[in-house]
């Protein structure tokens, strides 16, 4: 008799579950306001801007071009460029760095050094105007970091560099 009660009561708890989904779902919930909490949402990947023409246009005066729009505080901001000496081990010229220095927060350019115009309002051209002339047959390779597009997080990485010889 006991085995019997024992699976009588397994049997109607089983059959009541079923009863109970079958029958349409109570919700009370409350509209909550634009909050998204979806995994898709907090692993958006925002391109990283990269630099793709540098070219010298003046005797103190290089334009870079991004491979995409860049925010414009960023692509105007001087401490995000490093411009290395390829030859010298003691930076020359315009060179904030010697041929083996690394990058760092000390030794980017500055806006004493430099002054970075966006080209005709354009957020993928700039114009670097150095405030001494770049020398002539002088190697150099232009260092660029931290460069987003707009709405991106900060980024920590780089965004290329090139070399360029002074005219």
């Amino acid at each position: 008799m006991k085995k019997f009660v024992y699976w009588f009561l397994i049997a109607s708890t089983i059959l009541a579950i079923q009863v109970q989904c079958l029958e349409e779902p109570i919700v009370n919930a409350k509209p909550m306001m634009d909050t998204s909490t979806s995994s898709e949402e907090k692993n958006v990947q925002f391109p990283i801007p990269m630099l793709s023409n540098l070219q010298q246009i003046s005797p103190n005066q290089i334009q870079i071009s991004y491979d995409k729009a860049v925010d414009q505080t960023l692509g105007t901001r001087s401490t995000n460029y490093w411009v290395q000496d390829v030859i010298n081990a003691t930076p020359q010229g315009i060179a904030t760095l010697g041929k083996n220095d690394t990058v760092s927060s000390r030794n980017s350019l500055t806006d004493s050094l430099v002054k970075i115009e966006s080209k005709d309002g354009s957020n993928t051209t700039f114009i670097l105007t150095f405030n001494k002339d770049i020398p002539k047959g002088l190697e150099y390779k232009l260092i660029i970091c931290y460069v987003t597009v707009e709405g991106a997080p900060l980024y920590s990485g780089d965004n290329g560099s090139a070399t360029f010889i002074g005219k």
